[in-house]
């Protein structure tokens, strides 16, 4: 059995691409990171369908930020475990040492953040806090050399401030990757045939 020591790097799958499952790019991310890659990286499941319901319950019923934000957790949660059942290799993983073990055992986990989360004030707890502030969170907290947001939108090559600005990362990506000095990659979701993105920056 391989056994990796380095820290695996974090990929987190945006919730746009479990929009249609004829579309085939979350599958092929989930092959190659259970295949060739497995040991070396760590996802971070998006929404999906399941966090707009967490924003269209509040709409209608406008409890606080504070619980949409749990929910929204949850929804991660669900959105992973989802997914571990559909590509069995994947490996759940509830905290930072759980996905560090599987990775190192040549898995590839799946973070599922609420149990970590719920109730901590280690990250905004506010819509702003998406899915793209969390994997970075995760990739500082495991030590992570890279995280990469796969996106489904098109992605400008431009700075983590301009993408923020535009929209295609969540406001915090920018402070909390410059206070974690880490790496962090925006790609477009057709990216999973040349993971450039698994190597140094030169």
């Amino acid at each position: 059995m391989t056994v990796f020591t380095t820290p695996p790097v974090v990929v987190k799958l945006g919730g746009s691409l479990q929009s249609n499952p004829a579309d085939g790019r979350l599958r092929a991310w989930c092959t190659l990171l259970t295949g060739e890659l497995a040991g070396r990286c760590a996802i971070v499941p998006g929404g999906g369908a399941l966090a707009d319901a967490v924003r269209d319950a509040q709409a209608a019923w406008p409890f606080s930020d504070l619980a949409a934000h749990r929910m929204a957790l949850l929804s991660l949660n669900q959105c992973g475990l989802m997914l571990c059942d559909l590509f069995p290799a994947l490996v759940a993983a509830d905290s930072e040492a759980a996905v560090l073990d599987a990775s190192r055992r040549g898995a590839t986990p799946v973070w599922l953040p609420s149990k970590r989360l719920d109730t901590s004030q280690e990250v905004p707890r506010n819509w702003q806090t998406t899915s793209d502030s969390l994997a970075v969170w995760l990739g500082q907290q495991i030590g992570s050399p890279t995280v990469v947001l796969v996106k489904s939108c098109p992605v400008p090559d431009a700075p983590l401030s301009v993408l923020a600005e535009a929209g295609i990362v969540d406001r915090n990506v920018p402070r909390i990757a410059a206070d974690a000095g880490i790496d962090v990659r925006v790609v477009e979701a057709d990216a999973w045939r040349q993971p450039s993105w698994l190597h140094p920056r030169k």
